[in-house]
């Protein structure tokens, strides 16, 4: 009987939650991923997963025992490392979920090092809008934007991120930029459909005070790539995140509308499932975000 072939079966069938995805990420047949999971259920005398339709999901105790089972499995890949190095090195792979914009404009800058320092350490980056189920895509750890509304992740608030109106010179040109948050009502407005209430804005001013004002545009994008390159070509007025259109401010090609008004700031959070113990790997990662993010202006 082969212990830590069950282990790392069963953790991939978690990870994954459908037999067929894990026998094909191991390498092994689907009757032998089920028999692994079946004798590991028999010896420690209790069910580890629940089978419905929809798939394979860890029972109480399997949420247990998964957490057990990713601490032994990542410190032993630790251990295996750290003999063959001499030392108490970094190892294996860290999965982190982000959108692609993000990642690229403000956390690709801080990965270059880490890995220099971590030469044992392979870094998976997926790169996505959605917010996935971290457990069913066996990712270690989410930067998210926003509030966190599953009450099972363990949530790091690592910085926020601000949001202004921003027009191109080429828009200012044809039409004079609004003094008051009223006038955007008789502005073209690039809007982005993916809020809950895409055709009004929130804005609040210097004095605390806030207006709602209802905007309309024939631009209308559920990304906000599509709307920025809008805003930058000139299509209308947009609400853009700073750390987003910094460069292009810096160099004139965007201009802040209504400078002192803003919408509400968003948390960015580190988030990662409650249900597991974090590696060594992945808390040496978490505390790199940590520490960068807080030296970058774009986030506070």
């Amino acid at each position: 009987m082969d212990k830590l072939q069950q282990l790392t079966v069963f953790r991939r069938v978690v990870e994954t939650g459908n037999i067929t995805r894990a026998a094909r990420d191991l390498g092994l047949s689907q009757p032998s991923v089920s028999r692994h999971v079946a004798e590991l259920e028999h010896r420690l005398g209790v069910p580890l997963l629940l089978r419905s339709s929809h798939g394979l999901a860890p029972t109480e105790a399997g949420n247990s025992f998964y957490a057990e089972t990713v601490r032994i499995l990542d410190a032993l890949d630790e251990a295996e490392s750290a003999v063959r190095n001499g030392v108490q090195a970094l190892a294996g792979t860290i999965r982190v979920s982000c959108s692609a914009a993000f990642f690229t404009r403000v956390v690709m800058r801080w990965i270059p090092g880490f890995l220099a320092a971590n030469p044992e350490v392979t870094l998976e980056a997926r790169l996505d809008d959605r917010q996935i189920d971290l457990v069913e895509e066996g990712v270690d750890v989410a930067i998210r934007i926003g509030p966190i509304r599953q009450q099972s992740l363990i949530a790091r608030r690592i910085g926020r991120v601000d949001f202004g109106l921003f027009a191109a010179p080429s828009y200012a040109e044809r039409h004079p930029l609004p003094e008051t948050p009223e006038q955007l009502a008789d502005h073209e407005i690039c809007i982005l459909v993916a809020g809950p209430q895409p055709d009004t804005l929130l804005l609040e001013g210097p004095d605390g005070r806030s207006v709602s004002v209802p905007v309309h545009g024939r631009f209308r994008a559920s990304s906000i790539d599509a709307t920025q390159i809008a805003v930058q070509d000139g299509l209308g007025i947009g609400l853009l995140s700073r750390w987003r259109v910094g460069e292009q401010v810096a160099t004139g090609s965007l201009i802040r509308v209504l400078p002192d008004w803003r919408a509400e700031p968003r948390d960015v959070n580190l988030v990662w499932p409650g249900s597991r113990v974090l590696p060594r790997r992945v808390r040496a990662f978490v505390d790199l975000l940590v520490e960068r993010a807080a030296a970058e202006p774009r986030l506070q």
